[in-house]
């Protein structure tokens, strides 16, 4: 499956924010570890957020607070793109289930496959299973896209003044 034009986008200002941190920090003790426990991190906040594993509360989840936390997870996952100088071309299809707790296990060993070897297929499969996370959460397109905006501008702001 195409991918729509607008993921193009935001990928172009995702390259550019990379880039600066990149030149900041790459030579940053451990740096590919940080970011591989950054996007595990993410994940949980994201989880934590939808309480879908929380089968003990009564709490309902916050469409804005998971939508944010959905946000980074893209985010992260961008970066893996641009890493190894892929572009944002075609879907992969996602995993096959109609379990939430599943995508999220998957992702999580997908993460971690990272961290033992970079590779396209598993890059782009990330991006796919995120993509398929978030239909389970009603989100469309572009309420995930706007919320990755509203990201990028305030990670723009925190640059430019020296957070």
């Amino acid at each position: 499956m195409k991918i729509a034009s607008s993921w193009k986008e935001i990928y172009e200002v995702n390259k550019k924010l990379d880039d600066v941190f990149i030149e900041k920090y790459h030579s940053t003790i451990d740096y590919d570890k940080k970011n591989i426990v950054e996007f595990l991190v993410e994940l949980g906040e994201f989880a934590n957020e939808t309480k879908c594993f929380k089968y003990w509360t009564v709490k309902k989840a916050q469409k804005e607070k998971v939508l944010e936390e959905f946000a980074d997870c893209i985010t992260m996952s961008l970066l893996y793109f641009h890493l190894l100088n892929l572009e944002l071309e075609e879907l992969d299809n996602p995993i096959e289930t109609e379990n939430v707790l599943d995508v999220l296990m998957m992702l999580y060993e997908q993460v971690l496959t990272l961290n033992r070897k970079l590779e396209e297929d598993t890059v782009r499969s990330i991006f796919s299973n995120l993509l398929y996370l978030g239909t389970f959460f009603q989100f469309t397109e572009e309420e995930i896209q706007e919320a990755i905006r509203k990201k990028q501008k305030i990670t723009w702001e925190r640059l430019n003044s020296d957070y």
